[in-house]
Parts: structure tokens; sequence; C-alpha cells
């Protein structure tokens, strides 16, 4: 076996594939064959601005899908030949064997988890990083703290009549969102440019906004009238998404508002009114497994085999290989709505 992976090699530059080492799993991880990759705003963030890298050349990329070819001695959740989706964390352990932008990537077998033979390499690759980010965000006692779904179960009956608005629900992440929150049978309000709406509505929002409206703010606290509110996720975390969420919450009485972003300037907090923003915990609060990889592994594993959870956003797949990547992220770069730009390696 014979590695390449696409190098950047210092802030603004573009990728240069390159041969790399051959990564070998540590005893709590596997190595995966990659067939498909993902892209993320945050991967042309760092090529932009440099952020998170402790060191040059550094390898993007957190979201792959393919087939286990070797796994770490203390591995018995996996074996060789499984197909998997996978969330790989350089971006954490600044370790370019965990890097997804190359053929072959170690990550932890719990960060790992196995796709039907129904789903193809390039829709499961849609999941890990937008999947683990909602589930943090919505069910880690850290942010919103609802109380999770299970793919395998029905809703929670005491769920029923409760809402929360996701901003951005045509967002990989906020999609996620969507689907994680209708499964826990919350009323989903969310916003989308008009052309979503259908397709927000088809992955289990109750009503969809459009975000560019004026009197946005008053039409979904009109909306959650006489309902209880759980709280809000702003999948944008941009100032004027921001600003909304608040006035929202406010209106409604208060709550709280999870951010995927947490870098972004807050506006003026009213009374009532709390954010939450941070990392995604890889630990639980009493250093054990956090609520968002079991969700996660749930989800991607049985969600997936009994229809809880589709594969969305739509994968827009650009063949050829680790060449292909730096397109990728131009087209990441540019903006992407009700899509998630997906390179395949392996046809």
């Amino acid at each position: 076996m014979m590695n390449k992976a696409a190098f950047l090699n210092s802030t603004g530059t573009s990728l240069a594939i390159q041969d790399a080492p051959l990564p070998h799993p540590e005893a709590h991880e596997v190595l995966i064959r990659n067939h498909a990759v993902a892209i993320n705003p945050v991967d042309y963030k760092i090529q932009d601005t440099g952020a998170l890298v402790s060191k040059w050349p550094y390898v993007l990329g957190e979201d792959i899908a393919g087939e286990v070819v070797e796994v770490g001695s203390g591995v018995t959740s996996l074996q060789k030949g499984d197909r998997v989706a996978a969330f790989a964390l350089n971006i954490v352990t600044q370790n370019q064997a965990n890097a997804g932008f190359q053929l072959y990537t170690t990550t932890a077998a719990s960060m790992t988890s196995r796709i039907p033979d129904t789903v193809v390499f390039t829709d499961a690759v849609v999941f890990p990083l937008g999947l683990a980010t909602a589930a943090g965000a919505l069910f880690s006692t850290e942010y919103l703290g609802i109380d999770p779904p299970k793919a395998s179960a029905p809703a929670l009956p005491e769920s029923k009549g409760k809402v929360i608005l996701i901003w951005g629900g045509a967002s990989s992440v906020g999609s996620c969102a969507i689907q994680l929150c209708a499964a826990a049978g919350l009323t989903v309000l969310t916003t989308t440019s008009t052309k979503n709406f259908e397709y927000a509505k088809d992955i289990g929002a109750a009503e969809t906004f459009d975000y560019l409206d004026d009197a946005i703010v008053e039409k979904l606290v009109k909306a959650a009238r006489g309902k209880e509110v759980v709280g809000a996720y702003d999948a944008i975390s941009s100032e004027s998404s921001l600003a909304a969420c608040v006035n929202f919450l406010h209106a409604v009485g208060g709550g709280k508002l999870s951010l995927t972003l947490a870098s972004t300037k807050l506006p003026d907090l009213p009374e009532g009114v709390k954010v939450v923003a941070g990392r995604l915990p890889l630990q639980g609060p009493h250093g054990g497994e956090p609520i968002w990889r079991q969700v996660w592994t749930d989800f991607l594993g049985t969600g997936l085999q009994n229809g809880k959870l589709k594969a969305k956003p739509d994968a827009h797949i650009l063949g050829g290989g680790l060449e292909r990547l730096q397109e990728g992220l131009d087209l990441v770069r540019k903006g992407v709505s009700a899509k998630k730009v997906v390179v395949e390696l392996v046809k």
C-alpha cells in the first residue's frame, strides 16, 4: 500500500498532492482506505488563515468514508473489511496520520461507525463532522442539553409540543440538526432560502422561514406561540443570524442559544438569553463518553439502516481523486446550500 496526501504547505497556498507516509493504527485506532472525503467550511478557512495549524505542512479533512484495512491491537468493535464513515481528528490531534485529505487515514475506533451495505460511500461521507457538531450542540449538557433520541426507539412523549429553532437548515450541520430534533419529537422551526423550503420540510422541519425576510423574528414568534421553546441552534453563526436568534428567544421569554462558531462577535444579550458555544467535547462531564458520540454512532449505523436518518444534504460529487480537492475547496468557499461537496477517491 502506498499513500498520497493533499498537503497545505503554508497559509493561502493551493493544495499539493505528494507521497505521504503510510499511517499505522495505534492500539485504539483503525486504518481506513478512503473511498470518499467531504469538504467543510472549516477546511477553506484553515487554508486561508492558517488557524488551528501547529506545524507545516498540514493535511486538511474531517469527513471520510471507506474500508477498514487494519485495526489496532485494542480494537474489538471493528474488523478488517468493514465499510465505515469516520471523523478524522487531525484538527484536534495535530497528527497528519489522522487527517482526511489522503488515501489512508488512521482515526479512533470510537470515531468510526459501520454503515449499511445499501449506503454508498459518497452518501455516508456527508455526515461525520456535521452530525457530530449538531449532536454535541443539541444534546450535550454543556450546550442545550435536550434529551437525545435513539434511532431504534420512538420519540419521547414528553417532547410533544416543544419547539426548537434551527437557523440555517439547508447547511450540512443544520440538516443534521433538523433530522436529530425531529427524531427527538421536537417541533422544528428553521430558516433557509425560499428555494430550500421543501428540502427542509422533507428532512423533518415543521415550518420553514425565509432568512432574508425583514419580519422573520415576528413570524417565528407567532409560530412558537403556545408551545415551550427549548432553545435555538444557530448553524450559521453570523452577526445577523445571532441577532435574530437572540431577539426570537427574548420575545418568547428567554432561553439558550447554541452556536457553531464560538469566535463570532456576540450582540448585547437581553436578560434571560444565554449563549453557549465552544469546542466539541471529546469527553463527557465526568470523563466518560460524550453524549454526541453515542448519538452520532447510533444514527450513522441504525438510523441510516431504518430510514430515520437520510443522507442529506445531497452530495455534490467530484470524481478524479485527490487532485479535485482544491476545486472542491473553492466551491465551498463560494458557498453551497443543500449540498455537500464530496471528492470520490475510489470509484
